[in-house]
């Protein structure tokens, strides 16, 4: 398979997975729901958080048209979402929606390797 097409495909997936990750707060268990009711979020870490997926999901279109500003925006974003991760506490989820993020972070690691070490990011400097 060619590497442009397999790129542009994880891509792909990695918005889609964002998008059922966000939409899945509608269906979480009463557990889930009653737990997290408890934990007190600021509003400026859910600004933050707002800002974080508008700028992910802008990032995502710059690397899938292989823009330059791409590259170095979705590592900035990668690395903002794991210091978000650890400054909101904890938060439970549904077991169905951590393995869905875990296999978003694969995803994600596999991005910023093929950004970075393979013949793609040749792309990025037309």
């Amino acid at each position: 398979m060619n590497l442009k097409i397999l790129f542009k495909r994880l891509i792909l997936l990695d918005f889609l997975i964002i998008l059922v990750i966000f939409s899945a707060a509608f269906f979480e268990s009463k557990e889930v729901l009653n737990f997290n009711e408890n934990i007190p979020i600021s509003d400026s870490l859910l600004m933050l958080f707002g800002v974080w997926l508008v700028g992910t999901f802008f990032s995502l279109y710059l690397l899938y048209n292989f823009k330059e500003l791409g590259k170095p925006m979705y590592l900035m974003l990668f690395i903002s979402e794991l210091v978000l991760s650890l400054i909101m506490g904890p938060l439970a989820s549904d077991a169905w929606i951590f393995v869905l993020e875990a296999i978003r972070f694969a995803i994600s690691g596999a991005l910023i390797f093929t950004l970075y070490f393979t013949p793609i990011k040749k792309e990025f400097d037309k």
